[in-house]
This record gives structure tokens, C-alpha cells and sequence, in this order.
């Protein structure tokens, strides 16, 4: 990992879950693969690949943790694709708390992923959506639709980072309005994605027979990053393809419930920033909660993507 991300800030108490997070996967790194493998829960014998209890339906992505290693990044994406994981991505920030702290993302780097890569979905997780005016994000999510075949789907949030903002002399709108300013934008992309000319007049988004062509070739599915937030959730399940919360299994029944009581199709997932003491036990858990994907944190220099290939169904 890149020294300088010790004490990242780019997520609440950052520099202490940083450093938790690298040392709990420095010690699965150094864990024996035997202690690792997925157990029984009647019996606690180990379980074979085929085994009908170790086939799990839930599906494992990659999120690559910062660094400014782009030969590394590209590496990573190809080793995540060729040993089956499900997706690949990482975090959506452009300001950089200290000069020593370099971090590579953006739709550039998507991109290279997506020309790198032939199987894989590629998944932010999750795009700011203060950073981007609607334009940008309709003419880059088509862009990467066609790039990738149609693996690219938009992981997006109302945008948490407000140093970030502050620093390029951006407002930071108030909870409310950043939730209703997520839902006008994901409402106006879809329009946008079918090639139609788009009038749209909301609270927050005015646009005037808005295009962006060519539209892709399927629209990518929506992934709202809900974190925590209650009112995202509420808002989000309304509309998202795909909800994902922290990994806490209150928040993941809490999402599950949610769910149901929108009445409609909504996909379930979870983000590991800090991976647990007892992974596998606990993606069992997540699945039973009702999770059916896991985005998982890897660091750089990422050597732990082919021990983590264990999990995988």
C-alpha cells in the first residue's frame, strides 16, 4: 500500500480504519490458506469447491484501494478478471489532502480498465455525483458502455467528501438536496441513455432538449452507494437497480427491509472497507441477511487477489 494512505481522508476516521484495514489483510495474507477455507456450519469440516453447501450465490468484487501506481492498477483489474471475481472499481475522489498521498481514478482509468479486461463489470464505488454536471456523466457512462461491451455499470452516490468540495470552491448542498439532486440526475441519465432529446425541469437539474449520442448500447444499471444515510435509503430504493451499504449487518437488514417495502427489484450489496476477523463466515452471513454482491478492498501492491480467490464460488 502506499505509505502516504495511512492516514487517507476519505471517508470518516479515515487514518485509523486505513491502517486497521491493511493490517487485518497483511495478517489473512500470512494466514495459512488451510485455516481460510469455508467450513461447515453443522459439521466445521472444510468444504470442497463443489460441495452444495460451499456453493454460494453471492458474487465478489474488487475495489482497489488508492494509489498512484497505474502499472499496479491495470495488473490488478487483469488478475480480478482472469480468476472470476464479479467486478472491479474504486473509490471517485480528485483532491488530494497532502502531495505525497498520489491516487489514480477517474473515467481515463475506466477506460484503460474496460480495453484491459474482457469479462469483468467495472463498478465505481461509488461516483460523487457533485463532482459531475449530468452532461458529463450521460457522454462518460455511454462512453464506457460501448468501451466494455456493456460491463460498465454507474456506482454513484449523493457525495460525502466535503473537504474535497470546499477546497475547489464548490458548495455543499444540504442532506435533502443532495438526495433529490441524486434522484434528478439518475432520472434525467435514463432518458438521456435511450438517444431521446431530454426537457427536464426539477428542483435541482433545468435541462432544455439535452442530448448525448451516441446513447449506449443497453443502459448501464444503477448502483446507489446508501452508506449508512436512512434518507438515501428511503429515497433510493425507489429507483436504484442496485442498493450498497457498509458492511454492519443492521444496515444490511435495514436495506433489506427497505427493499421489500418498496415493492420493486432491487439488487443488494455491501462494501468492506475493513475486511472482518472471520471473511468467509461472514459473507455466509451477508448472503443469509439477503446481500447477493460484495465489493471488497484490496490494497496496493494487491499480491492478496489470488489468495482471496478462496471465496469465490
Amino acid at each position: 500500500m502506499d505509505r502516504g494512505f495511512e492516514r487517507i481522508g476519505l471517508i470518516p476516521n479515515r487514518g485509523e480504519k486505513v491502517a486497521r484495514a491493511v493490517e487485518r489483510t497483511r495478517t489473512f495474507n500470512r494466514t495459512p490458506l488451510q485455516s481460510l477455507r469455508p467450513r461447515s456450519p453443522a459439521s466445521g469440516t472444510i468444504l470442497n469447491r463443489d460441495s452444495p453447501e460451499r456453493r454460494r450465490a453471492i458474487r465478489i468484487g474488487v475495489n482497489l484501494g488508492p494509489t498512484g501506481d497505474c502499472v499496479a492498477i491495470l495488473g490488478a483489474a487483469r488478475a480480478a478478471d482472469a480468476a472470476g471475481f464479479e467486478a472491479v472499481g474504486f473509490l471517485d475522489h480528485y483532491h488530494a489532502d497532502k502531495l505525497e498521498w498520489p491516487y489514480l481514478c477517474g473515467w481515463s482509468l475506466y477506460g484503460a480498465l474496460a480495453l484491459a479486461t474482457t469479462r469483468i463489470h467495472l463498478v465505481p464505488m461509488v461516483i460523487d455525483r457533485l463532482n459531475y454536471l449530468p452532461g458529463v456523466l450521460a457522454k462518460e457512462t455511454a462512453a464506457l458502455s460501448w468501451l466494455s461491451g456493456g460491463r460498465f455499470e454507474l456506482g454513484i452516490g449523493a457525495g460525502d467528501f466535503f473537504e474535497e468540495a470546499r477546497a475547489w470552491g464548490q458548495s455543499v448542498p444540504d442532506a435533502m438536496a443532495r438526495v433529490t439532486g441524486l434522484r434528478e440526475t439518475v432520472e434525467v441519465l435514463r432518458h438521456i441513455w435511450s438517444g431521446e432529446r431530454v426537457t427536464f425541469a426539477g428542483e435541482h437539474l433545468h435541462l432544455v432538449e439535452a442530448a448525448a449520442v451516441p446513447a449506449p448500447p443497453a443502459p448501464p444499471r444503477v448502483v446507489v452507494g446508501v452508506g449508512r444515510s436512512p434518507r438515501l435509503l428511503r429515497d433510493a430504493v425507489t429507483y436504484a437497480d442496485e442498493i450498497n451499504v457498509y458492511a454492519d449487518d443492521e444496515l444490511i437488514g435495514r436495506a433489506r427491509d427497505a427493499i421489500a417495502a418498496a415493492g420493486r427489484q432491487v439488487a443488494l450489496s455491501v462494501f468492506v472497507w475493513d475486511w472482518p476477523d472471520d471473511l468467509a463466515g461472514s459473507l455466509a452471513r451477508w448472503e443469509r441477511l439477503g446481500a447477493e454482491r460484495v465489493f471488497l478492498t484490496f490494497w496496493h501492491p494487491f499480491d492478496m487477489l489470488d489468495r482471496a480467490r478462496i471465496f469465490l464460488g
